[in-house]
């Protein structure tokens, strides 16, 4: 057990250091012998790793150096920035870096330990990846699911209703009832969970919002890369700046206009897709949506409306 440090001086955050080792299940020993082989061959003979160096660096008894922090950075798959304390990395300058990983494993496991503390979810499609792939073997997903996990998913209103009533869709209709049955289940009555959605009717057609993962705690936003490579893992485009990641956030929660009752429209639109799995026609499950909107949630069946294409407000009028 360490004794509570309060040594500004010492640079690495060594709570995060014993985090990272237990959710491997690696002893002490098992990190010394690990930064001992890495580093081994750039030093002179005779170094070692041993565990009481790593007991010292967890309980920051004694600093970090330059080769052991890029050794854990290394072994974890993490940026140096993770490992050090918010007034070591604040000295750094803000960075934009690509995140290329081999394999899914490996972009599962950064992101894992990169949204630890949390994350906000800003996306212009509907569903995120969350609610349509196997949770068991995500370790990061694993995380995600916890009702304890704080995070906040924001989705533009028009993604969901074309979610709802595209003809052209990965999913039919009853994989499209499943999944707003998983929201449903992952965010009613969760308190540290929040769900929004937003009108993009207020904004030019031609506006882009990008689907991106902002980090609060890290000062951090993620970004899939307009880099693909098949059969391996995701390239993010990263960006760590406090002032850039508080500029996005004040946009997604003070300029945009979101919707007052969310749970009730993932309702609404899974009362319609069971509609439409019994072969009712398209007019009338898009009337059926909006007349439940006016009835169930009257203070959003104006956006509603608005984020209804053309094609489906004619369908009300006829």
């Amino acid at each position: 057990m360490c004794k509570k440090s309060s040594a500004r001086h010492i640079p690495q955050d060594g709570a995060k250091l014993r985090e990272l080792r237990e959710a491997r299940s690696h002893s002490q020993t098992d990190i010394a012998n690990h930064l001992q082989a890495f580093l081994k061959p750039y030093m002179k003979p005779g170094f070692t790793v041993q565990q009481p160096d790593i007991s010292r660096l967890e309980c920051e008894d004694s600093a970090v150096d330059v080769l052991k922090l890029l050794g854990y950075s290394h072994l974890f798959g993490v940026d140096v920035d993770f490992l050090l304390k918010p007034h070591f990395r604040s000295l750094r300058k803000n960075a934009f870096r690509l995140q290329h990983f081999s394999q899914d494993t490996d972009a599962d496991s950064y992101l894992h330990n990169m949204e630890n503390a949390g994350r906000i979810l800003a996306y212009s499609k509907f569903p995120s990846s969350f609610f349509v792939s196997p949770h068991q073997e995500s370790t990061r997903f694993q995380q995600i699911a916890q009702a304890d996990y704080r995070e906040t998913h924001i989705h533009t209103l028009d993604s969901l209703l074309t979610f709802i009533f595209s003809p052209v869709n990965h999913y039919s209709y009853a994989q499209r009832h499943a999944i707003l049955g998983g929201y449903l289940e992952h965010f009613r009555h969760k308190h540290a969970k929040h769900l929004y959605f937003f009108s993009r009717a207020h904004f030019p057609a031609t506006s882009l919002f990008p689907n991106l993962v902002l980090l609060p705690e890290k000062s951090t936003l993620l970004m899939l890369a307009p880099v693909m490579q098949p059969a391996q893992g995701d390239i993010f485009l990263e960006i760590q700046d406090e002032h850039f990641c508080q500029e996005v956030r004040d946009f997604y929660f003070h300029k945009v206009k979101t919707l007052d009752a969310d749970i009730t429209l993932l309702k609404i639109g899974r009362d319609t897709l069971e509609l439409l799995q019994g072969e009712c026609n398209m007019k009338a499950a898009v009337r059926h949506f909006y007349e439940e909107t006016l009835k169930r949630s009257p203070e959003d069946s104006k956006l509603v409306l608005e984020n209804f294409s053309p094609d489906m407000r004619g369908m009300l009028r006829e």
